[in-house]
């Protein structure tokens, strides 16, 4: 089986990067989360196309209520298939319902002996009995008598019987097994255990052989892949302090013993305890190590290899990733060594939640994937980062993975429904219910383009770093002994990532695990790592080498390779006392680890330089990756800044080269005028904050063509260049959609309750009701619908009495809802019929009429029967009216008809989640061009506000919004989204013209946390269910508006 994008190798690269195809799109996480049903699928593909999407992942998520990887769901996935195949779209599988990999949504583990386990050393005896049930679960393995000398180190210890005391002046501790209990998230099962290759070929047996059986016709055709995610096993943890009474947590399986045994000879349980405490005189454990060695490889070989080796066989790629891979400690604790699963992944992957910026998670799976030729790296982001993550961001966070290495994006997340608990899981949808979805084509274009361009040929690098994992195993024991060493680890492990991208010299990590398999034999003065050569090699600093690492370094530095030992030069081999890595660094070039010593040290390697033209100081904020195609070269630049100045860049390639400008945008490549002599390249570029740039080089001796333009860089440039200002006072303006004010906060009742409670809100007003009945409460992780058991049972029926106040009347009112069984509605005392009128922002959301409202006071109340499947929600009131909020109250007032430069909310508009159109105009007195710009703060961006999360907080630019669309007297010129926040409308005609700016909004005043105090990174299914300082009754909301008058700028004249 080929890599991803092997059959394009061939093609013209002017055609696909004009036009690329679905391989090079973005391809969503689809969350399937409510009773599938197949025209429903089809309608939505349609749309996933119409917004640039190339595919779609089929993924079980919360609402799920089709019965997982039955009949019907299978027809569901097979239906899409042929839908995607007929759209000339990618449809990928997904392996699980729900997350972590490997349980099947419960159906493997309900056999106990597939089930996940773990080690529990306490110094508590366990009173509760064995649980013959769950396969053993509490049963002893072993005893220790531990002594600790006067610094908490052990002194001594031995392994003692279960009656045994320990001996004097000593501890004694015991060893448990557990097994895995049951969980709501796994449907009231558990998680399985990813250490036993039976439990995964169950897993494989449940799951990717019906896959198989349903769609495997398609496989490596119309289907690429199957993802997995998070797999992990049981989380390690550390004692913070070394005599604190606290169970510690280890990963098992039932075998573990036996197979240790078989690695290195010794007996498992016998030297436990150095896993878990230092050895006196700061002595590393040699058993530390093979726990955490052999645990990371019993853990890569039973769940990546037995996986990958099922779809190598099966013509489908293994994708997805993993769990916690961004640190040392993270993936010491929940993967033992991210890498080394990497070998068996056709497609590895990582996952970018909260806008995060892990440069060492999608440079390992970036190294991994060029040394296996994989092709690409796929990444699931925009996860966590809630319904007012703009284009900016979608842009910002792409581009930098891009330099990465990330060729499939697969964003998250796209709902087919936001019925019940589905609309707070991890919002936006990046589908139609945003009412932004039919501008997406600008970010699945951009990226499309950079992809077809970071797909040609090799990746051309030239320093590889060999991965220091293995020496953070040493030093992971109490937190309060080793956290200075850790914490250096790290530290290091970072600086060196980011030192050497930021110096714009790109790199590949060197798993030590893998070596052996990548490098056979090693020849000359390049080392050979799988398809990848490195002409210079950096040993960070280091506790231990494995002998194998060190054999193929001996040879590369004996063949001429350039070797660099960089700071601390590990004592240790395998981690046991030796001089052979000293002496092998006295051969080499050693230097201290520092930014500016790792730099000039692979100054020779360096193909790339961007400086400031302005000071001369090198760049600090950008990314690359550069391509090599036959003599052709393709060059990805990115701005990891998005709230900072325009950098006024020059670039120094090595090499002559004729330049090409390759346009993300429109798909055009135009030669560019750069200078060339004495075997250098030099270009002048201004990178704006999130700025990107794309260039191909092919070898010339000149490189002639266009000058870009760019816009004024300066506040004095576009202060010249302003010829008007966009006046906003009462501009007029219209609404795509009815204006909303939520009821989310109501009186209640009981049934047989006398009196109405206090008013609540809906989500803790639930959680109340629930409680009074001896319902199980609501949330992220309840077991989904598909896995309950049918019951029609009524705990008791809910009334909510809603006030709605007019301070004008309001005709032709409707409610949005989500309907529930048996439900009925009152307003003012007289029944309320539901009549269905279609749905409102998601299908699942049902608008039903109302009678004309007079001016005063209102009375709603929602009488429904209380059943396990019944979800009391926020429901909306729409129509023609504007809102005047207060705190936690809120009344009608006129219609909103026009609005002032700045923050809609107060204007009227508060819970609105739809577009605005400001109906703007302008006259010239002669025919000249003229640009659009909506002011920004690119040119003066105090130090202090630099970063990505500040952006929620600050304003880069004079809207608060997803992006805004231009027309110039009815016809569209484009759209603003990105810095410099300006549009070209072309050459204008003297005369009066008319100007529609269209805001594009987002669902985050109607559907966001509305009672979250404060912004949190994480925005997940808790943001909606907060206590104490982080709840609040009184409406939070967020600004959104054109809130600067734009200027008319004279573009070029």
């Amino acid at each position: 089986m080929e890599q991803l994008y092997a059959g394009d190798q061939k093609k013209e690269f002017d055609s696909l990067f004009a036009a690329p195809g679905a391989r090079y799109r973005d391809t969503p996480f689809w969350a399937w989360n409510c009773k599938l049903k197949l025209d429903q699928l089809r309608r939505q593909i349609d749309v996933f196309q119409e917004m640039g999407m190339g595919g779609f992942h089929m993924h079980a998520r919360t609402g799920l209520g089709t019965p997982y990887l039955g009949p019907e769901f299978l027809e569901a996935v097979r239906g899409c298939v042929d839908h995607a195949k007929k759209r000339e779209m990618l449809a990928w599988l997904y392996d699980e319902d729900r997350w972590p990999s490997g349980s099947a949504g419960g159906i493997v583990t309900r056999d106990p002996k597939l089930r996940g386990r773990r080690l529990v050393l306490t110094a508590n005896r366990r009173s509760e009995p064995v649980d013959s049930a769950l396969d053993d679960s509490g049963k002893l393995l072993a005893c220790y008598s531990i002594r600790f000398g006067a610094d908490d180190t052990l002194a001594g210890y031995r392994r003692i019987g279960e009656e045994e005391p320990a001996e004097e002046g000593a501890e004694k501790f015991y060893l448990y097994r557990l097994v895995g209990g049951n969980d709501p998230w796994f449907n009231d099962e558990a998680y399985v255990d990813t250490l036993n290759p039976a439990a995964i070929r169950r897993f494989v047996e449940v799951t990717h052989e019906a896959y198989f059986k349903a769609v495997g016709d398609e496989f490596d055709k119309t289907i690429p892949a199957i993802f997995t995610d998070e797999p992990q096993f049981s989380r390690k943890t550390a004692l913070r302090f070394a005599r604190e009474k606290r169970d510690v947590v280890l990963p098992y399986t039932d075998d573990l013993p036996e197979s240790y045994r078989a690695a290195y000879h010794a007996d498992f349980f016998e030297t436990l305890p150095e896993i878990v405490w230092e050895l006196p005189e700061g002595k590393f454990s040699l058993a530390r190590y093979r726990f955490h060695d052999h645990v990371a490889e019993r853990f890569a070989s039973a769940f990546a290899d037995t996986i990958g080796d099922w779809c190598r066989a099966h013509n489908l790629r293994s994708s997805g990733h993993l769990m916690e891979e961004p640190t040392l400690e993270s993936q010491t604790h929940s993967l033992g060594d991210a890498m080394r699963s990497y070998r068996s992944f056709q497609l590895p992957g990582i996952d970018m939640l909260c806008d995060w910026t892990e440069y060492t998670t999608a440079k390992q799976a970036q190294s991994a994937s060029r040394q296996f030729g994989c092709g690409g790296v796929l990444s699931e982001l925009y996860g966590v980062t809630d319904w007012d993550f703009n284009f900016l961001g979608h842009k910002g966070q792409g581009d930098w993975q891009a330099a990465l290495g990330v060729t499939v994006r697969v964003p998250h997340l796209s709902w087919v429904s936001m019925a019940g608990e589905a609309k707070r899981d991890y919002p936006a949808s990046i589908s139609y219910q945003s009412p932004w979805h039919e501008k997406y084509h600008l970010i699945t274009d951009h990226f499309a383009r950079v992809n077809a361009a970071m797909t040609r040929g090799r990746a051309r690098v030239r320093v590889g770093v060999i991965h220091p994992v293995e020496s953070y195993w040493l030093i992971y024991g109490p937190q309060d002994q080793t956290a200075r060493l850790r914490q250096e680890a790290e530290e290091s492990f970072r600086n060196l990532t980011e030192w050497l991208l930021m110096g714009t010299v790109d790199f590949d990590f060197i798993s030590e695990s893998l070596l052996p398999e990548q490098c056979p034999v090693q020849l000359g003065r390049n080392l050979i790592v799988g398809e990848m050569a490195y002409e210079a090699v950096i040993v960070p600093p280091t506790l231990t080498l494995r002998t194998t690492t060190l054999e193929r370094l001996e040879k590369f530095q004996a063949a001429g390779g350039r070797l660099i030992f960089a700071g601390r030069v590990a004592e240790h081999v395998d981690a046991q006392p030796s001089e052979r890595a000293r002496n092998l660094a006295e051969k080499s070039q050693r230097i201290e680890f520092s930014r500016a010593a790792l730099l000039a040290a692979v100054e020779p390697e360096r193909d790339l330089s961007v400086v400031n033209r302005d000071t001369g100081y090198p760049a600090s904020g950008v990314l690359y990756q550069m391509r090599q195609e036959g003599r052709q070269r393709y060059l990805f630049i990115a701005n990891t800044e998005r709230l900072a100045n325009i950098f006024p860049g020059r670039l120094i390639l090595s090499g002559e080269w004729q330049l090409e400008f390759c346009d993300t945008a429109t798909g055009a490549i135009t030669p560019v005028a750069a200078e060339v002599r004495n075997g250098r390249t030099v270009f002048e570029y201004d990178f704006n904050p999130h700025g990107h740039l794309l260039l191909r080089l092919t070898p010339s001796a000149s490189s002639t063509g266009a000058k870009l333009r760019q816009p004024p860089r300066t506040d004095e440039g576009i202060e010249a260049a302003t010829v008007a200002r966009i006046a906003g006072d009462r501009i007029p303006v219209s609404l795509d959609e009815p204006n909303v004010l939520v009821l989310d906060q109501a009186e209640w009742k009981l049934e047989e309750d006398g009196g109405w409670q206090p008013r609540e809100e809906i989500l803790r007003l639930d959680d109340k009701v629930r409680d009074r009945l001896g319902m199980r409460r609501r949330g992220g992780h309840i077991v989904q619908p598909w896995a309950q058991k049918p019951s029609e049972q009524v705990f008791g029926r809910l009334l909510l009495r809603y006030e709605i106040v007019c301070d004008v009347p309001v005709a032709a009112p409707e409610l949005a809802l989500e309907p529930m069984e048996e439900m009925e509605l009152f307003l003012d005392g007289a029944p309320l019929p539901f009549s269905d009128c279609g749905w409102w922002t998601d299908e699942a959301v049902r608008r039903t009429a109302l009678p004309a409202l007079a001016a005063g006071r209102h009375e709603l109340i929602v009488k429904v029967p209380m059943r396990n499947r019944v979800n009391p929600e926020a429901m909306f009131l729409l129509g023609d009216f504007g809102v005047a909020l207060a705190g936690d109250r809120a009344r009608l007032t006129a219609p909103v008809r026009s609005l002032s430069w700045g923050d809609i909310g107060p204007q009227g508009l508060p819970f609105y989640g739809g577009n605005v159109v400001y109906h703007c105009g302008f006259e010239t007195d002669r025919e000249q061009e003229l640009a659009l710009r909506l002011p920004s703060r690119i040119t003066q961006v105090p130090q202090d506000l630099h970063g990505n999360y500040l952006l929620r907080e600050v304003r880069i630019a004079a809207f608060r919004g997803t992006l805004v669309g231009v027309e110039l007297d009815g016809k569209p010129v484009g759209d603003i989204a990105f810095a410099p926040f300006q549009c070209e409308l072309g050459r204008v005609p003297a005369g009066k013209h008319r100007l529609d700016l269209k805001l594009y909004g987002s669902r985050i005043n109607c559907f966001g946390a509305l009672h979250l105090s404060y912004r949190i990174p994480w925005m997940g299914p808790g943001a909606w269910r907060t206590t104490g300082d982080m709840f609040s009754y009184d409406y939070q909301l967020q600004p959104i508006g054109i809130t600067v008058s734009p200027r008319l700028l004279n573009d070029g004249e």
